[in-house]
This record gives structure tokens, sequence and C-alpha cells, in this order.
């Protein structure tokens, strides 16, 4: 018979109690990290799930978690959550630009771009004439499809 053991209420009685805890300190920081970031890249997190991960984690350990990510994963994430902002899409954005730019976004300081209005483009109206047809009763009737009899 197998038991599932309820990893938040484990992790949540480790937080309580850290001072027994002290020798693996390190690796319940790194697994808490791996696992906000694991959230964090989840393709079902929008800007909603985002702010609330920010509330949940509080200022300080949302920074620090956003800081410990390399630049290729918050870009990732700001292409997913603000994909219309024109400043994404230049190659020379600086680094420092996007982590902020996504702390704005989560602290709802910034909200996502809205997509750019799509341009239509005014087609001229080119009308080919339709060339003239041989006239004659055999070919009215091929036109028709046989439907007239004689």
């Amino acid at each position: 018979m197998s038991i599932a053991l309820d990893g938040f209420d484990v992790l949540r009685r480790l937080g309580a109690h850290a001072g027994i805890f002290t020798s693996i300190r390190a690796d319940v920081d790194k697994a808490a990290r791996v696992l906000v970031v694991k959230c964090l890249k989840a393709k079902s997190v929008g800007i909603d799930a985002l702010r609330d991960i920010q509330k949940a984690l509080g200022d300080n350990s949302f920074e620090l978690v956003l800081e410990g990510l390399k630049d290729g994963e918050v870009t990732s994430l700001l292409t997913r959550l603000d994909q219309h902002h024109p400043e994404l899409k230049l190659n020379g954005a600086a680094p420092a630009w996007r982590r902020q730019h996504l702390k704005a976004l989560a602290a709802g300081t910034s909200h996502p771009s809205a997509p750019p209005a799509k341009q239509i483009k005014a087609r001229k109206k080119t009308s080919i004439p339709e060339p003239p047809r041989l006239q004659s009763e055999a070919l009215d009737v091929f036109r028709q499809g046989g439907k007239d009899k004689y």
C-alpha cells in the first residue's frame, strides 16, 4: 500500500522548525528556487498567476528568484507574458531592462502591451476584362450542358 506524502505540508513544517533542519538548509533553498522557477516557466502561468506568485512569495523572495534567472529565461518569460511589447523585439534590449519589466509586470505597475492594430492595405482593384467569347449555336449548347433539345 502506497502512502502519498503531502509535500506542501512537509515543506511548511520544515520552515516552521528551520532550527532543527539546519543541516539541509542549502538543499531546501535550492529546491524552493527550482520549484518556483518551474512554476514560472509553466505555459499555463499568465500575468494573473505571475502576480499571485509574487504576492505569495513576497517582494524580497520574488526578486531574489528573478535575479537568479538566466537572461534567456527572463526573455522567454517576457516573450510569453508580454509578446506585443515593441522593446522585446529589439535584439539590443538590455537584460537589466527585461528583468525590470518582468518585475513591473509582476508588481502590477506595468501591463502587457496591446497587439498592434492591423493595417489594411488598400489594394488597387484590377479587373481583367473578359475575353470575347466565340459565338455560335454549338458553343451555346455546350455551355448550357446540352440542356436544350433540338
